[in-house]
């Protein structure tokens, strides 16, 4: 169910972009508006661009989510303080917390909205180490630093 609706909320997303494109070529006097005249093939141009649009959105959550884990000394509960400070380094703070897992989200109203308000990342005892989820682009960075402090050196 996460997977559709972080799929829906990308083509929104995407729709919302490709909106604001037309408008600032029509309202820059570039083109009328007139779809036969922005677009070369007129109406199936727009079906061919929505169709695209499309397919990114649905593919767009299984590459940009992701379930990484790091290599570091010891459990969450023993890593807490430091996994809470290494967040607050990236904005994020604690959502909620319970015994082997905590959940963060991003303290800036415009970086959750420019994420969609996909912004969770959480962290779970898995096994002897621990798993990380969330955007990918932003885990990798929180790993790496997680790594460099409390990792196997």
């Amino acid at each position: 169910m996460r997977y559709l609706i972080r799929s829906l909320k990308t083509f929104v997303y995407f729709l919302l972009i490709f909106a604001i494109i037309v408008a600032i070529v029509v309202i820059s006097g570039m083109s009328e508006f007139n779809i036969e005249s922005l677009f070369r093939n007129g109406y199936k141009s727009l079906w061919q661009i929505l169709a695209l649009l499309f397919a990114i959105a649905a593919v767009y959550p299984k590459v940009s989510y992701a379930r990484l884990y790091p290599k570091v000394n010891g459990n969450l509960s023993g890593l807490r303080v430091q996994i809470i400070s290494t967040m607050q380094e990236f904005g994020y703070e604690v959502e909620k917390e319970s015994v082997g897992q905590m959940t963060f989200r991003l303290k800036s109203k415009a970086a959750r909205f420019s994420r969609r308000y996909e912004d969770r990342v959480t962290i779970e005892q898995s096994g002897e180490g621990l798993s990380v989820e969330g955007l990918r682009k932003d885990i990798v960075r929180i790993i790496s630093r997680m790594e460099y402090r409390m990792g196997d050196n």
